[in-house]
């Protein structure tokens, strides 16, 4: 049977009779992945600009209950451009120094970001909800399916996650080796790519 199937591969080629492809051939799931990091921010631009809560001069006049649900409701559309599950975005309080963070389940706001009505505030909240939702793109290309299509940066996930440790919190290699080595950690470095090129994107 594989025999047959090659020879009429070969005949294929030689006669460019595309339409008599094999059922093998065009059965054959092909795997879906997500856009590139910079058309990610593109797409992410385009739903941002039709959000109008999102902009500045409306947010600024949002109670933080009704920014949480546009966050909620952008998440959503980022998460289906990124091809992974949307997560609940939430606010809680945290030290001054943390803006938020992802933990598997959630996204988590900074209530110190959120219920600021500054400029430079609103941009904290984009940048966060940008490099949380980053994090958990990471993960769920780890733990769920492959959607980069970049797999050497998906390999420097796995083994900076994996091998090496994230959490530096915890039972990781770079616990006790100071905020420096958190900082340059593959994931992280990417993180900060992403929300860095959707915020030029945003212009804002």
């Amino acid at each position: 049977m594989e025999g047959l199937e090659l020879d009429k591969l070969r005949e294929i080629e030689f006669t460019g009779q595309a339409g008599e492809l094999p059922e093998f051939i065009l059965n054959r799931e092909v795997p879906e992945m997500a856009p590139n990091m910079e058309v990610q921010a593109e797409e992410i631009k385009d739903v941002f600009v039709e959000i109008p809560e999102l902009q500045y001069e409306e947010w600024k006049e949002l109670s933080v209950e009704k920014r949480t649900e546009i966050l909620n409701d952008f998440e959503k559309k980022i998460a289906k451009i990124e091809m992974r599950e949307a997560l609940p975005v939430e606010h809680e309080a945290t030290k001054p120094t943390v803006f938020g963070y992802y933990n598997g389940e959630k996204l988590v706001i900074s209530d110190n970001l959120i219920g600021s009505n500054s400029y430079e505030a609103y941009k904290e909240v984009l940048k966060t909800l940008f490099h949380e939702g980053r994090h958990a793109y990471q993960y769920y290309n780890l733990d769920v399916k492959q959607t980069e299509p970049n797999s050497e940066l998906v390999e420097a996930w796995r083994v900076n996650i994996k091998e090496l440790g994230y959490d530096p919190g915890k039972n990781s290699l770079f616990s006790n080796r100071g905020y420096y080595r958190y900082y340059t950690q593959p994931v992280e470095v990417d993180a900060r790519a992403f929300e860095e090129t959707a915020m030029n994107k945003l212009g804002v």
